[in-house]
């Protein structure tokens, strides 16, 4: 019998450990990293990445004293699904599920980009006791209202994304997301790797990700990132009235990054993550 495999994250010493689980129709793959008696932190990605968009982040996060885990959210990287069907309820569930198989204590630290950002949100709206703060880089709110025009443009996305042939749309996608080369490389190939059907799928949940609560507010300490040149949607206006909106937050913009500002500008992202988690 051969124990979990084990491997040193590029670039650090750090050692992270792989894992599988079966649940809800879906095979998930995570990896943890740092003593199991250390504060957690989950992180969870962007649609059409995985989790090796976090690769410039756990060595931060171990060597300042967390025990991490970032998975591949199902329909991406090694994890499958047989539902046919993508919901951030489900993969909030999911995520619980991985919490309760890797044995890490409640509350933790969630930690989201984009698409992970918003399955963060719904995690901490169904279970806020099992949540100690929240990080959010480019991501739009959930539960802030939006006009019938932003409705409209979501539900045509739908349509359109479909038309585009899927080579051109990975290559748009990655140019418009990442402003350092390395990581449009990156992007790139984990988009066209996760497949068409995978992401039609993925972005068909997306768009129903939102749900207006008036009189909502999140009342845990909130850490907002987004890049100075992230285009996405309503992402930076989105963030900026989210941040107001909660007692709270802070928000910050990151020079020179883009959507995937973790990966364009690791080292002010990194700086910004752990001076909010030890304040």
């Amino acid at each position: 019998m051969t124990g979990p495999a084990r491997r040193t994250v590029a670039g650090s010493g750090v050692e992270e450990t792989a894992h599988s689980l079966d649940t809800s129709g879906a095979r998930l793959h995570y990896w943890t990293a740092g003593a199991a008696d250390r504060p957690g932190i989950a992180l969870t990605h962007g649609a059409g990445a995985d989790h090796r968009m976090f690769d410039p982040q756990i060595p931060a996060l171990v060597n300042a004293g967390y025990r991490t885990l970032r998975w591949d959210v199902r329909y991406h990287g090694a994890s499958a699904s047989r539902t046919g069907r993508f919901r951030t309820v489900h993969a909030a569930d999911d995520l619980a599920a991985l919490l309760d198989a890797a044995g890490m204590p409640r509350p933790v630290v969630l930690l989201g980009q984009s698409m992970g950002g918003n399955i963060a949100q719904e995690y901490l709206r169904r279970r806020p006791e099992e949540v100690s703060a929240l990080v959010v880089i480019g991501s739009t709110s959930s539960t802030l209202p939006i006009t019938r025009r932003e409705q409209r443009t979501l539900a045509l996305s739908r349509l359109l994304l479909r038309l585009v042939p899927f080579g051109r749309l990975t290559r748009s996608m990655a140019r418009a997301s990442a402003e350092s080369p390395r990581a449009r490389e990156y992007l790139h190939e984990a988009f066209a790797a996760n497949g068409r059907r995978s992401f039609l799928t993925t972005w068909d949940g997306m768009t129903r990700a939102i749900d207006p609560s008036p009189g909502y507010r999140v009342e845990k300490p909130e850490l907002l990132l987004c890049g100075e040149h992230d285009g996405t949607g309503n992402i930076r206006s989105a963030m900026e009235r989210w941040s107001e909106r909660d007692p709270h937050s802070e928000f910050h913009v990151i020079p020179g990054a883009g959507h995937v500002a973790n990966l364009d500008r690791p080292d002010e992202v990194n700086r910004l993550t752990v001076a909010f988690l030890k304040a």
